[in-house]
């Protein structure tokens, strides 16, 4: 991965959605500050609904049976959308298999390539 504070632009279905700002990474997974742009909008309600249920139940240990359904399909939403990086100061593409977006807290699981 990339060195921290590295800037790379967000893009979900082949549209630029929001600058990254990263800010650590372990193993496969980056996570760091993301900065949305217009074309956010049209993304921002389902990773609204994302970060509403996963906060829903805080003061549980565990999320009631409807909550947990809703959140399965809000997470199968967010899989569904074709989610990459491009980090221009080397012109590389990375694939995202995995997306969390939660305010303007960003975390990728990098789809793996072999070499």
């Amino acid at each position: 991965m990339h060195v921290n504070h590295a800037q790379a632009e967000l893009y979900l279905n082949d549209t630029p959605v929001g600058a990254v700002t990263l800010r650590g990474s372990d193993n496969s997974w980056g996570y760091g500050t993301f900065h949305p742009n217009d074309a956010f909008a049209a993304f921002a309600p389902l990773f609204g609904r994302w970060s509403l249920l996963i906060h829903a139940d805080d003061q549980t240990d565990r999320l009631s049976p409807a909550a947990s359904e809703e959140l399965r399909r809000a997470e199968f939403a967010i899989d569904g959308i074709h989610a990459k990086l491009l980090w221009p100061d080397r012109r590389e593409w990375i694939a995202i298999t995995q997306l969390n977006i939660d305010g303007d807290l960003i975390e990728w699981k990098q789809a793996y390539c072999a070499k």
